[in-house]
């Protein structure tokens, strides 16, 4: 059974900083080599060296980054350029953000959820995770005792009656606000009326919650409890180490937005486009969109455009093939796929984009057996994919239009994980805005 709780906040100290929106980052698994060094240059007290510390040629098992992270955070608790408050509350979280000409806000609140075991509860996931990954927030969580980001999840409120509990806290001035790289703006309010609390704790009470991103920070905190547990004779689920930091958004919010995830296929051997095109007439309608490099740009634009238009009814592709080669496949029979997907997979899971890409192009045609790294490149932005290509760095661009909240929803909710890279939720939350420190020997009840 879901349980949220309100919890006492760690939050920059304004007072104390002299460049507040320069303090914060974007989630640690977004962010590249060069971003770090260039955080880190910003400001003096700047979250990436709680979240993604940099390493050093000394490291090792006493001095470390994760070391480090703790020693950061105990030092700037002690000299308060952060500060905890004093009683408990939840936190409204609003991005406003611009896709070409259209403005959105996407509004949420952040507290803790008692932790669930996958599976056994009403808790889940969508993507497969990574050990390493695991491994590295799991052990961040051992020196820091904290919760440093939240991880973003999705939850029914047909509704949107918290939503409408939440904005009566916009009124007041923000506690925080920044702007980031992408022109994304984000604003957080604390929710501290017991009324207001009890209220959203009520609302959420039982409800589904789907992870959206931070299944890796979701498997460390389990892990982390489990480890706790084990050296715990009296366990009640109370304890502070059985709940994690949520940023909680409901499915129902006009904010919320899917972008697609585009492939860029390289280091192919023998590859010949022109056979290529003949093999993807087994499963798909191929019509080329002729080009050249006059007009290359606005039949580019027409292609993804008819991408959208066709993919509200049918599974199609947009594909790039260099030298101005452009094509809309748009599959002949989804029965074909169904025929080739194991049959214990959820019917939704056989109708995802990403999976019909896989089975047909990327298994049977290409032959790569996995996405692997080595032949798959993943791409945010279709423009980046296609001159990459052009660039000599893959064979193919693969256009895709974005999977659908209720896809998503749909096989998460048969303990089924998606393909790999099926999803992009924009915006990513900001890393900094509020951290949940652990306190042994705490109990989390209200």
């Amino acid at each position: 059974m879901v349980k949220i709780f309100p919890f006492s906040g760690i939050t920059y100290n304004k007072k104390r900083l002299n460049k507040p929106d320069k303090v914060f980052t974007p989630p640690y698994d977004v962010i590249s080599e060069q971003e770090q060094k260039e955080f880190y240059d910003q400001h003096d007290f700047n979250f990436i060296r709680l979240n993604l510390g940099m390493e050093f040629p000394g490291d090792g098992e006493y001095n470390n980054k994760y070391i480090r992270s703790a020693a950061f955070l105990d030092g700037w608790l002690r000299h308060e350029i952060l500060v905890r408050e004093d009683k408990p509350a939840y936190y409204v979280y609003e991005q406003k953000f611009k896709i070409g000409s259209k403005q959105y806000s996407r509004i949420g609140f952040i507290g803790l959820l008692r932790l669930e075991d996958m599976g056994r509860g009403k808790v889940y996931p969508h993507e497969e995770t990574h050990p390493k990954a695991k491994i590295d927030r799991l052990q961040l969580m051992r020196t820091t005792s904290a919760n440093l980001e939240c991880i973003f999840c999705l939850y029914s409120d047909e509704k949107i009656r918290i939503n409408k509990e939440l904005k009566k806290f916009m009124k007041r001035k923000p506690l925080h606000e920044a702007t980031d790289k992408d022109k994304v703006k984000h604003r957080l309010w604390k929710v501290d009326r017991k009324a207001s609390i009890l209220k959203i704790t009520k609302e959420m009470k039982d409800k589904a919650v789907f992870i959206a991103d931070g299944h890796h920070r979701y498997e460390a905190a389990l892990r982390y409890k489990n480890e706790l547990k084990m050296k715990n004779t009296k366990f009640t689920e109370e304890e502070a180490y059985n709940h994690v930091m949520m940023y909680f958004t409901p499915l129902e919010d006009k904010g919320l937005v899917v972008l697609p995830i585009h492939r860029l296929v390289r280091n192919l051997s023998y590859f010949e486009p022109a056979r290529f095109e003949q093999q993807l007439a087994e499963f798909y309608k191929v019509k080329p969109y002729p080009a050249n490099k006059k007009n290359s740009k606005s039949v580019r634009k027409k292609l993804l455009k008819d991408l959208t238009k066709h993919g509200e009814n049918a599974h199609c592709y947009a594909l790039y093939l260099g030298k101005n080669r452009y094509y809309l496949l748009t599959l002949k029979d989804e029965k074909i796929v169904e025929d080739m997907v194991e049959e214990e997979k959820p019917k939704a899971w056989k109708r995802l984009d990403t999976t019909i890409l896989h089975y047909t192009v990327f298994d049977s045609i290409l032959g790569i057996a996995a996405e692997t790294e080595e032949k798959v490149v993943y791409f945010k932005d279709a423009d980046s994919a296609m001159d990459a290509v052009d660039q000599g760095k893959g064979q193919a661009a693969f256009l895709l239009n974005p999977t659908l909240i209720e896809q998503i929803t749909a096989i998460a909710s048969k303990l089924e994980k998606m393909p790999q890279k099926s999803t992009y939720f924009y915006p990513k939350l900001l890393s900094g805005l509020v951290i949940n420190k652990i306190e042994h020997g705490e109990k989390i009840t209200y």
